[in-house]
């Protein structure tokens, strides 16, 4: 086990005093690694000084500026501050620098979300999906997206497979019944917000969905 895989041990474990000798003694075996600035930096942001963390992102990248994960890092540490423009150039560079996992496209997917752009979020949310079937948030922020792009039929079939994962997402059952309604099955629509209910009472956007529909069926 290298000094890197200590690091990460240790954090996994919460020692982060551990985590931080290991990946300084994994930067001074070989300052010309930018993975163990990039390590360095993840766990100054767990930390919550994100500061410093970026400087060892950006460490990293002057050590290597295609080193595809530290823009992921510094993407990250963008998102976690709201600060949504810097963090679409950070995950979008690197994606052309070649990373192409789960992670990186549900983060860009949400990013663009953010900035008000589902359609350059679909794609990404949908690629994430596809490389990550079984993450249940994935798949529901991507029945979301297919929902806010109007493909109502899609986004049904996205949060029915999200229910087959965590029939208790009650999240996903309101939202996945708000599509069957569109769809024009209003009976199946009601019994779901009856589940979500059922899972949890005080949903309030099931409970006014269920009572605008209980004073319709009272109006007829």
């Amino acid at each position: 086990m290298d000094f890197n895989e200590q690091g990460f041990k240790h954090l996994e474990a919460g020692e982060m005093e551990l985590a931080a000798k290991a990946f300084t003694d994994a930067i001074e075996a070989d300052p010309k690694d930018p993975t163990a600035y990039v390590n360095m930096g993840t766990l100054l942001q767990s930390m919550n000084d994100a500061d410093r963390a970026l400087r060892f992102y950006d460490k990293a990248l002057e050590l290597d500026p295609t080193f595809a994960s530290a823009y992921y890092a510094k993407g990250a540490l963008y998102y976690a501050a709201g600060l949504f423009v810097d963090a679409e150039a950070a995950l979008r560079t690197a994606l052309l620098n070649g990373l192409d996992d789960a992670d990186l496209h549900f983060m860009l997917g949400m990013t663009y979300q953010q900035l008000g752009d589902p359609v350059r979020g679909l794609p990404r949310l949908e690629r994430a999906t596809e490389l990550n079937a079984v993450d249940v948030e994935i798949a529901f922020q991507y029945g979301l997206a297919l929902a806010q792009n109007e493909q109502i039929e899609e986004a049904a079939e996205v949060l029915e497979q999200v229910l087959l994962l965590d029939e208790q997402h009650t999240d996903a059952r309101y939202n996945y019944a708000i599509a069957l309604a569109f769809l024009g099955r209003q009976d199946e629509c009601y019994a779901e917000l009856e589940t979500v209910l059922a899972y949890q009472p005080e949903h309030r956007l099931a409970r006014d969905a269920k009572e605008k529909m209980d004073h319709l069926l009272g109006d007829n």
